[in-house]
């Protein structure tokens, strides 16, 4: 698309919305492309968190998805970096999110090549297609964010702190979530912007008791999050590294306002937490139920009940020091080892990107809600051919059927 049509596709999306024509920047591309978010059937924000900006790409109306499909792009890495023209190593997985509409995976990497960095969208289908999506056509704005961390404090030597700049992002009902690492004398900030952008936002400093440190913390920034109606008050689930969880009513965000949170739990010492994702799936006695699945970097994911997530926000929190064990709201451990970040996909499933633990390359898969693994990632007993399901297996053999099928492996149902 020549640069004279995006310009007037910028303009035509200023026009429309109104004051947020004051963000619009027909220029600005983003320094890197983080955090992942959809605000409706053709709206997606990226993060910039380098570049202190979130821009909101308005994407071309595609047909809504026919059926529900699993994702089973295995060596999907290879592929993006065959597609990118770059070795695989060079390429860093960031975010994936699902396309409300057509269930396309959105997924934002960067590739690192002879020092110069480069942000990169792909879009990619159950069918296994990848295409770059070709940011600089799309018309978008641009918000802007003040006081965000910069390069000049860096972690463990050469981690620059502009990487914490936006950690995670929710859209709700008109509001868009920013949770983030300021330089302000409390570091770890919330900001509520309102879309279609405009001037306003709200800035909040936050500060938890974290019962690993024994300490109340102001500067550790929220790793991941999800916002969620939790008894009539919208209310925001937060994991934090080496890992409290925290509940914040939203009402309380106030701009300028210092915010405490309130832990419900504790996940577990020397661990970071990846993502945070809010989904409907069915539970042990088959009726649709309310969860939150917290993904770690060092341990297994955790799988919460909402329905106890809201029991523990109705109580004190925790206020006393846990170094070794879990605390607080019940959890259920769930085998995703390997998985970097997930996404709601659709009714049945959750789409995730994944290390290979055998070849070590990024998968795009998906995994069935309920049970939270997939069939082909383990040889047992019953992968040998004169197996045989007795009668009262029925329904586990059912089960295993429709993992295979959802795998790709339906020539081998029994």
């Amino acid at each position: 698309m020549k640069k004279s049509k995006v310009f007037a596709l910028n303009a035509i999306a200023a026009l429309s919305l109104g004051t947020a024509s004051l963000t619009v920047n027909a220029g600005a591309q983003p320094v890197s492309a983080t955090i992942l978010e959809f605000a409706d059937k053709n709206t997606l924000f990226v993060a910039d968190s380098d570049g202190g900006q979130i821009l909101a790409y308005e994407l071309p109306t595609v047909k809504p998805a026919k059926t529900s499909a699993s994702y089973n792009l295995e060596g999907a890495g290879s592929k993006i970096a065959k597609l990118l023209g770059v070795d695989s190593h060079s390429i860093n997985y960031h975010d994936i999110a699902i396309h409300p509409v057509s269930k396309e995976a959105f997924i934002s990497l960067s590739t690192q090549v002879k020092g110069k960095r480069t942000p990169v969208i792909i879009r990619a289908n159950q069918n296994g297609d990848l295409a770059k999506v070709d940011l600089k056509s799309l018309p978008k704005t641009v918000k802007k964010l003040t006081d965000t961390a910069t390069d000049g404090v860096k972690f463990w030597r050469d981690i620059p702190a502009s990487t914490l700049g936006i950690t995670d992002l929710d859209y709700v009902n008109g509001t868009l979530y920013v949770s983030s690492l300021s330089t302000g004398e409390f570091a770890s900030t919330l900001r509520k912007i309102t879309y279609p952008f405009d001037k306003s936002s709200t800035t909040s400093h936050v500060e938890i008791y974290h019962t690993v440190h024994n300490q109340t913390e102001t500067r550790a920034p929220i790793r991941a999050m999800t916002v969620l109606d939790l008894d009539g008050e919208e209310t925001l689930v937060a994991a934090y590294t080496c890992t409290p969880l925290v509940t914040i009513p939203t009402s309380q965000l106030k701009n300028d306002a210092h915010v405490k949170g309130k832990t419900i739990a504790e996940l577990g010492y020397g661990n970071t937490p990846l993502d945070v994702i809010h989904f409907t799936a069915q539970n042990q006695q088959q009726k649709m139920e309310d969860y939150v699945l917290v993904l770690h970097k060092e341990r297994s994911a955790d799988l919460i009940r909402v329905s106890d997530i809201v029991n523990a926000n109705k109580q004190k929190g925790l206020s006393t020091p846990e170094m070794w064990a879990k605390a607080g709201v019940a959890t259920r451990p769930v085998p995703l080892a390997g998985v970097l970040q997930a996404a709601d996909q659709d009714e049945q499933f959750i789409a995730t990107l994944k290390r290979n633990m055998v070849t070590g390359d990024m998968d795009l898969v998906s995994f069935r809600k309920g049970a939270y693994f997939r069939l082909n990632d383990f040889i047992s007993e019953y992968n040998f051919s004169n197996y045989k399901y007795v009668p009262e297996q029925d329904m586990f053999r059912s089960f295993q059927n429709l993992l295979k099928t959802d795998s790709g492996y339906s020539d081998l149902v029994r």
